[in-house]
């Protein structure tokens, strides 16, 4: 079946939808109705069924032919704010041969997408908005984000049939109906599962399709190379930033603090030659399994495959530059688009250097995570534990109840050691004999000061084996 012929069918499954549902619905009204006539009482019974499931039918009739105006999360650029994004959106929108966007918004996401206000079920276009994560000016070259916008731009051309967008649209209503009647009236669910799945299988092979069609306006605008690379990348990407978001940028959120350069230390962690061997596997090995079952991207080496299959499109001269040369003061842009996928609570974080940062956040877990390890106990008195040989009173979990002594301080040991040391780099730390170091290789190291990174491991090494006086007297000049 051709792409516009399963879109067409795609789009009368869709205008089926809403006739289904008013069927539905004029039956459920129909049982309530008879059920009065029969018995008041058990039509209240039975409108504590119907109430709900009317309630989410009409709830989406009423938003089904037009696509909702949410807010964009992201920081919105004007022509005159960034002349040199729009003038290359517009140079590729003329290429593709399709209308530009009406709006350009940047975006914290490692993601492009474009999308339409519309009426009449996608029939009627009001706006066109673009939407660019802000990872990938930072982490990509100007060919490469050329070939991601043109992707994008492709979406909008004229040789797309114009009820694909429909597609899109339809899915997002019906997965609303579907989780509607899960909450409130799931005896309905299969009926409309049944007719939701054939839906979703003609149009996710229609939007596969349009992905494919838009790949190949892809490179032609910014060149095979470019366009095969920049799938590549688009994972690495996405791995490294949920790396750099869970491991470095929220590393002092707690202790109130966040990056003041968001950006530069993201392309910090990208650059970073061991990390760049780690993220190597996933760029020479992009994914081949789709991310659902009805996921409406063809898996990235399908698509790099059917690009290198084609004929080679030479890369356009001048874009290997980084692509923030297209932006105006990019790096402070980037930063604040960046700042924006937080929560509001952010605004109230104060900024700090990267090196700052890090060992500020590194103090605060590490204090956190010792007045949980003391419970209201002091150093002095997980000393006197381990003096008693009492190592499960330290440790947070229980040895089997067969094991014999021995065994169960072997048992203890590494957990003991663990904890222990947590607390006295606490201590440390707020002697100013203990401070973390900012590693993009890997998670923050501590450095101690003199005696105490040669003699502080042999000392607790002691003290678990029950002799704590090595320990006590090291920690005799920073311990209060």
């Amino acid at each position: 079946m051709k792409n516009s012929s399963r879109a067409l069918l795609a789009v009368l499954l869709l205008a089926g939808f809403p006739v289904l549902m008013l069927v539905v619905a004029g039956l459920l009204i129909w049982l309530e109705v008879a059920a009065f006539q029969r018995s008041p009482f058990s039509a209240v019974r039975l409108g504590v069924f119907v109430g709900p499931a009317l309630f989410v039918l009409f709830s989406a009739l009423l938003t089904f032919e037009r696509t909702r105006d949410d807010d964009v999360v992201g920081v919105p650029v004007t022509p005159a704010e960034q002349p040199g994004l729009w003038a290359t959106v517009r140079e590729l929108a003329s290429e593709v041969g399709t209308r530009p966007p009406d709006e350009i918004y940047l975006v914290p996401h490692v993601n492009a997408a474009v999308y339409e206000e519309t009426h009449w079920m996608g029939l009627r276009v009001r706006r066109r908005r673009m939407l660019i994560g802000a990872q990938l000016f930072a982490g990509l070259s100007v060919s490469q984000i050329r070939a991601i916008l043109g992707h994008e731009l492709g979406h909008y051309s004229n040789r797309h049939t114009r009820f694909a967008g429909a597609t899109y649209r339809g899915q997002q209503t019906i997965g609303r109906v579907l989780n509607g009647l899960h909450r409130s009236a799931w005896l309905l669910r299969p009926v409309f599962s049944v007719y939701a799945a054939m839906y979703f299988r003609v149009s996710m092979r229609v939007n596969r399709e349009r992905e494919l069609t838009a790949d190949t306006d892809s490179a032609r605008v910014a060149g095979t190379t470019a366009a095969t690379t920049a799938l590549r990348e688009a994972e690495v990407l996405d791995t490294a930033w949920r790396l750099f978001l869970h491991q470095y940028a929220a590393i002092g959120w707690t202790a109130g603090y966040l990056p003041e350069r968001m950006t530069e230390g993201y392309q910090l962690l990208l650059t970073d030659g061991k990390r760049a061997g780690e993220f190597a596997p996933l760029r020479e090995n992009p994914s081949s399994e789709p991310e659902s079952k009805y996921d409406s991207h063809p898996p990235t080496s399908e698509r790099i495959a059917l690009l290198e299959a084609a004929p080679a499109i030479p890369v356009p001269p001048g874009g290997e530059r980084p692509a923030t040369d297209l932006l105006r003061n990019g790096m402070t842009l980037l930063d604040s688009v960046l700042a924006t996928g937080f929560t509001e609570e952010a605004s109230s974080k104060k900024r700090l250097d990267w090196a700052s940062l890090v060992d500020v956040g590194m103090r605060n877990s590490n204090q956190v995570e010792a007045l949980r390890i003391l419970r209201s106990r002091s150093l002095d008195d997980l000393l006197d534990l381990l003096d008693a040989g009492r190592l499960e009173d330290i440790a947070d979990l229980t040895a089997p109840p067969e094991a014999k002594a021995r065994a169960k301080r072997e048992f203890y040991r590494p957990q003991v050691h663990s904890r222990l040391s947590i607390v006295v780099h606490t201590q440390l730390a707020k002697a100013d004999a203990a401070h973390w170091e900012l590693s993009w290789s890997g998670p923050a190291k501590l450095v101690l000061a003199e005696p105490y990174a040669t003699e502080l491991d042999p000392a607790i090494d002691a003290a678990i084996d029950g002799d704590t006086a090595p320990l006590r007297a090291l920690l005799a000049p920073v311990h209060s």
